[in-house]
């Protein structure tokens, strides 16, 4: 009697071992292949928006050059029809699989308020950066463009000014990124997948490994009584 209670608590504490190595093993595999997966992610995200930086540095120093301050203050909606044709062939699309959108609109400026002239793209006028931030944030005594942040999106606002040097109206080219987002989160989801199947088979492997010589062993037990 002794005896067999002595087995079944040995009997119970290798399962619970077992069971906490299980867990265990199984949290720090997800943890560790998680960790070394979002950190190859935030690297390949950092380059990839190096590059769409470079890009609308490109873009704001070609609008600069473009967009004439006198023709907007002129007839702001006769150089909208006109630069609307002209930025569409400057900065048309031709790539057939991107992780980013782009969009960029034209608006007027004028006794500190804004009105659109031109806009280009999936987002619509009133989600621009320019649309939601305070005037003095982009409108400096230079008319340089400004870099602004957004909730997962960057835009860059270029002043136009006039010959005075007074800015008539504001460009901005606006890169969002959720493309990027979703493929982020659809790659590390999958990697994920696969390290608990992985794990899954491991214990499986490792629980019939642990139960066939049991097996073997009552099989035998078995055969010796009946001889």
């Amino acid at each position: 009697m002794e005896n067999r209670t002595a087995n079944q608590a040995d009997v119970l504490n290798r399962v619970i071992r077992t069971v906490i190595l299980i867990i265990v093993s199984l949290m720090l595999s997800v943890l560790s292949v998680s960790f070394a997966v979002h950190h190859m992610r935030l690297q390949f995200e950092e380059e990839f928006k190096s590059i769409a930086d470079t890009k609308c540095e490109s873009v704001s120093d070609v609008v600069r050059r473009t967009l004439d301050g006198d023709e907007i203050a002129a007839n702001p909606q006769d150089a909208a029809v006109k630069y609307n044709e002209v930025l569409s062939l400057m900065l048309s699309d031709t790539s057939t699989k991107s992780y980013t959108s782009e969009s960029y609109g034209l608006f007027y400026y004028s006794d500190g308020h804004l009105s659109i002239l031109m806009n280009q793209g999936p987002d619509a006028p009133e989600t621009f950066e320019v649309a939601s931030r305070d005037i003095s944030e982009w409108l400096n005594a230079d008319n340089l463009p400004t870099t602004v942040e957004g909730k997962n999106s960057e835009s860059v606002l270029v002043p136009v000014a006039d010959s005075t040097g007074r800015c008539v109206a504001v460009f901005e080219y606006k890169c969002n990124f959720n493309g990027l987002k979703a493929m982020g989160d659809s790659f590390e989801g999958r990697i994920l997948k696969c390290v608990i199947i992985a794990v899954a088979v491991g214990i499986f492997v490792y629980i019939v490994q642990l139960l066939i010589p049991k097996f073997i062993h009552r099989s035998g037990s078995g055969m010796g009584r009946k001889l």
